[in-house]
């Protein structure tokens, strides 16, 4: 998340002001004390004009090691409406302003029929003893929208499957460009899904590039199978072989050619690849890519499987920041 997206309006919280339509957020204050305290709280409303329209309150619950977050929204006059949240308990932080976030990736629910000023259950959030410490003097925030929008995958897999080329790929019909790996193979494709799909290509294939004008390109530090994969994801939206695909290659690569859907789909799977043997190179792969999502799952992970700073990769180590902020992960808060 970028700076430009920290809230600072749009934002539901308390009795401040905040229009139904332009809604983007729920903030929850002093998060950390609240999942220590079982109870029902407030969050705040949301308004039509200048009538009370929706109000946000949450319940929130230990089982064990896991503190729950249950959310509720209150509609103030009948009828039906939805409501989208986020739908996943990832999160992620900004430390210089003490807020952290869970994921924008949104889920609608609907409500027919509601009888005024009924109480809807809409989610439950689940937070580990390790997301918890991290919550620790933070502004929490959790995106909402009551506007009809696709969550990201959504729209990826409704692209997918209205614009799927492969078989442009397989077959390449009509072709008027040549890309060149390292290896030496050639593969045929098509300027314009290049430039569709990355505003680096796009600069590339201007009129007067020399890209352009010959109708090629040489990947000098790109092998085939990369190639391969990079441009079977820009003709589909997906890649089928997933275990056998290099994505820390794939992230790389994802942030030289600005291809963001490849680059979210990399960190997805190597999150979801981590163990004791790769988690110190997860780590400092993701923070080199600004990847903060895989950074703080890799961090989590470690800090669940100590015994990886035991390891060679560990001991290679050479970025002086990421040890000190790995450490400082490592400490229990006190």
């Amino acid at each position: 998340m970028k700076d430009s997206d920290v809230p600072d309006t749009d934002v539901i919280f308390g009795h401040r002001v905040c229009q139904t339509a332009k809604a983007k957020w729920l903030c929850i204050d002093n998060i950390y004390q609240k999942l220590h305290r079982p109870n029902l709280y407030d969050i705040g409303g949301t308004y039509a004009e200048d009538v009370a329209d929706y109000w946000f309150i949450y319940r929130t619950e230990m089982i064990a090691d896991i503190h729950l977050l249950h959310l509720f929204i209150n509609n103030r006059t009948g009828g039906s409406f939805d409501v989208s949240v986020s739908s996943s308990n990832d999160l992620s932080f900004k430390k210089k302003h003490n807020q952290a976030f869970l994921t924008s990736n949104l889920k609608t629910y609907k409500f027919d029929n509601r009888k005024e000023m009924s109480q809807n259950y809409v989610i439950t959030y689940d937070f580990s003893v390790i997301d918890i410490e991290m919550l620790m003097n933070m502004k929490f925030y959790i995106a909402v929208s009551f506007g009809h929008k696709l969550s990201p995958q959504s729209l990826s897999d409704r692209v997918s499957t209205i614009y799927n080329f492969k078989p442009l790929l397989n077959d390449p019909l009509g072709s008027d460009f040549v890309i060149e790996c390292a290896d030496g193979a050639k593969f045929n494709v098509h300027k314009i899904l290049l430039s569709t799909n990355s505003e680096v290509f796009r600069a590339m294939l201007k009129e007067n590039t020399a890209e352009s004008q010959n109708s090629y390109l040489k990947m000098v530090d790109v092998g085939k199978e990369d190639l391969q994969y990079i441009l079977e994801f820009i003709y589909t939206g997906s890649i089928e072989d997933i275990e056998n695909a290099n994505f820390f290659n794939l992230l790389t690569l994802s942030e030289r050619y600005d291809l963001a859907s490849l680059k979210e789909l990399s960190e997805h799977v190597l999150a979801g690849q981590l163990t004791i043997d790769n988690c110190i190179e997860t780590l400092a792969v993701a923070d080199f890519h600004n990847s903060e999502g895989l950074k703080l799952t890799a961090l989590k992970f470690i800090k669940c499987n100590k015994i990886a700073i035991h390891s060679e990769m560990f001991q290679e180590l050479n970025n002086v920041e990421l040890i000190k902020e790995l450490c400082q992960f490592l400490v229990p808060c006190l």
